[in-house]
């Protein structure tokens, strides 16, 4: 599990006082459906069972298995310890199928979610100022080990299953690409690039086949350091320091959307 770590507190009020009613003029889906779902169970996820995912396609987007913290993560752009909704403790997930307008584009989505939260869920926030732990990734003494790819390069991400029942995964992105799934595992808190590196690569790592018996921990911890094995092959390393980021704190949160 990600932890922050509070050192100091700094609150930022906005104009106007604490944030609630969606602003005047920002994106919306155009459409909005919104459905409870079953949450999956670490058997689910570790059998691949689970119903999880986020997709943007043309005028439709489409969240399935997202709880509050991940949906909150993705409208305001932050990672899991910068929300603090500890005064809502829902653990419900959700199957949200949502129009965009004509002419949104992808990059609107994250505001979109923001108007649906506030309308739909009533939410209502502050922003502060935290000091947190973060994991930083910078390039060690002996340089980027991986060939730069051409600028614009586009292949899927893959995984291949081998012969002693390990499973290759392969992406091909900036550093920064790597962010997110990283920390859907947990153990790598508020990652920051300093690598100073622009390019795209191809990231291979090689995931050994789950113990029979293991718990969710044991496989998360397996996964982490399947990544920490793919960093020090490219010649990067991971730091751990103390930052200042924004902190985006819950003041009030519905537990049901309104009536789609």
């Amino acid at each position: 599990m990600n932890r922050f770590i509070l050192v100091g507190v700094v609150p930022v009020v906005l104009l106007g006082g604490w944030v609630g009613a969606a602003a005047q003029s920002r994106a919306a889906f155009e459409v909005v459906s919104i459905k409870p779902i079953p949450r999956p169970t670490p058997e689910d996820i570790l059998a691949g069972r689970a119903r999880l995912g986020f997709s943007v396609d043309g005028e439709r987007a489409q969240i399935i298995g997202f709880g509050f913290s991940a949906l909150l993560m993705r409208a305001f752009r932050v990672e899991a310890p910068q929300i603090d909704m500890r005064a809502f403790p829902f653990s419900d997930v959700f199957e949200i199928q949502a129009k965009l307008p004509a002419g949104a584009t992808p990059e609107q989505v994250p505001e979109m979610l923001q108007t649906m939260l506030e309308e739909r869920f009533k939410l209502a926030y502050h922003r502060e100022t935290r000091q947190y732990q973060t994991t930083v990734l910078t390039v060690g003494k002996g340089g980027m080990k991986l060939a730069r790819l051409p600028d614009g390069t586009l292949e899927p991400a893959t995984s291949t299953n081998l012969a002693d029942g390990s499973t290759r995964f392969t992406q091909v992105g900036k550093v920064a690409s790597l962010f997110p799934v990283m920390n859907s595992f947990g153990g790598f808190p508020q990652m920051v690039d300093e690598t100073g590196l622009d390019g795209i690569y191809r990231w291979v790592r090689e995931m050994p086949a789950p113990a029979a018996g293991g718990s969710l921990q044991d496989y998360q911890a397996a996964v982490q350091d399947s990544f920490r094995a793919m960093i020090e092959a490219a010649g990067l390393k991971l730091e751990t320091r103390k930052v200042s980021k924004e902190a985006i704190v819950v003041d009030h949160l519905e537990k049901t959307p309104t009536e789609n």
